[in-house]
């Protein structure tokens, strides 16, 4: 299993729904900050609303999934053993004499 892959196709996923969600989000962002620690606030409202909203959320669940398939696999292989691969005895190609 190759988790390159898998992780590439994760990445570009997650970049597209997050990028469709934020790209048509109507919304506000606050940061209130107060001398006392429990008085700091961050607050984020964002609506995205019609097409976007149904064609990121699965996009992002998508891409949350393959992630998880190639961390999964990324640790899975970091415990097989390496396969030796039975290679042939042929002379290489420049030790071949010259056939006239």
């Amino acid at each position: 299993m190759r988790s390159g892959r898998v992780l590439i196709a994760a990445v570009v996923f997650l970049v597209a729904g997050i990028w469709v969600l934020f790209e048509f989000t109507h919304g506000t962002a606050g940061l209130n900050v107060s001398s006392d620690l429990a008085g700091n606030n961050v607050s984020l409202d964002m609506t995205t609303t019609g097409l976007p909203a149904v064609i990121g959320l699965p996009l992002l669940g998508i891409g949350m999934l393959l992630m998880l398939i190639a961390f999964i696999g990324a640790i899975v292989m970091q415990f097989r053993r390496p396969v030796d691969i039975m290679r042939g005895e042929e002379t290489p190609r420049r030790e071949v004499p010259f056939e006239e």
